[in-house]
């Protein structure tokens, strides 16, 4: 009876807000090796947020692609004027490709020296224009992708004067696989290392009790919980996840809206894909809840092992 009346005593009257303080003041005390934990759980949710973030941009481009879809009939540089005449001729009397607009070779080089302006000079030192006339027509996903629409495609590049017949979702669906390969890849290499973050804040939670042996051995002497005990490590992992988390987005807004201010130029083509939008909010939360939970885990593990050891 006495017992369960000082262990009344020693439960703290507002659990969560002891826990909160006790993990604090851990975390302060050994802040050197907390520093390291909160730096790999840093570490790894950057570059699990870097291939999001790459990820994310592109699939704004295929979903701005995904409404429409352009083909583009590119001449032969040395086409005659008869010949060009002939293919627009073409061109208009298929109702397909009616939506149509000529593309000329000097505007065809202004494009290309917007899109890609650290390549101008290599353009300029060329002798003559690289760049050949096209026609770009703009028609429905569904009607480019039918057999009927491909075998319109092959009557069109049999046309003298047409080098090439070329359409936009091809390389849309090669797009969509390049996601596919980022996110994959950015989640076995952020996972691989959150494993290792993990481990790496249940060997600073192992040092953290070995400095509070003492303490504890005096908890459980007077009948304090093991809940009582764990609790404070439970949240000293978590919050070091936290930290974590707050430091690795915090570090990839700085270097996102750096590059885009200060690297990349407001016309490039790399700007429209790679650097449109940061990561929505909801990613955001998910890369912080990650984060909470390698602490989590982390800490879980170490007072796991302390209760079989009996610390």
């Amino acid at each position: 009876m006495a017992q369960r009346v000082l262990r009344d005593d020693l439960r703290p009257r507002n659990t969560f807000s002891y826990f909160f303080r006790e993990a604090v003041r851990r975390i302060w005390v050994s802040k050197r090796s907390s520093f390291i934990a909160v730096a790999m759980i840093a570490m790894s949710l950057m570059i699990v947020g870097g291939f999001l973030l790459v990820a994310d941009n592109l699939e704004r481009a295929v979903a701005q692609a995904q409404g429409r879809s352009r083909v583009s009939v590119f001449l032969d540089a040395n086409a005659a004027p008869q010949q060009v005449a002939a293919v627009d001729a073409a061109l208009a009397a298929n109702p397909h490709f009616a939506a149509r607009r000529f593309v000329s070779k000097e505007e065809a080089l202004g494009r290309f020296r917007a899109y890609f302006p650290n390549l101008t000079g290599v353009a300029g030192q060329l002798d003559e224009n690289p760049f050949p006339p096209s026609f770009e027509c703009d028609v429905p996903p569904a009607v480019v992708q039918s057999p009927a629409f491909q075998r319109e495609a092959a009557a069109l590049r049999a046309l003298p004067g047409v080098e090439q017949v070329q359409f936009d979702w091809e390389w849309v669906e090669r797009l969509k696989r390049l996601i596919n390969l980022v996110n994959l890849a950015g989640l076995v290499a952020g996972g691989l290392l959150a494993v290792a973050a993990a481990f790496t804040i249940a060997n600073v939670i192992r040092l953290t009790m070995m400095l509070y042996r003492e303490e504890i051995e005096i908890m459980r002497l007077v009948g304090a919980t093991e809940r009582i005990i764990r609790g404070p490590f439970l949240i000293e992992g978590i919050l070091q996840g936290l930290l974590g988390a707050g430091l690795a987005i915090g570090l990839l807004v700085g270097a996102f809206f750096g590059a885009r201010h200060f690297l990349v130029p407001a016309n490039s083509l790399l700007w429209g894909f790679l650097f449109n939008g940061f990561l929505p909010w909801q990613k955001i939360a998910a890369l912080v809840a990650g984060g909470m939970l390698a602490g989590y885990l982390g800490s879980w593990m170490s007072v796991r092992e302390s209760g079989a050891e009996r610390v």
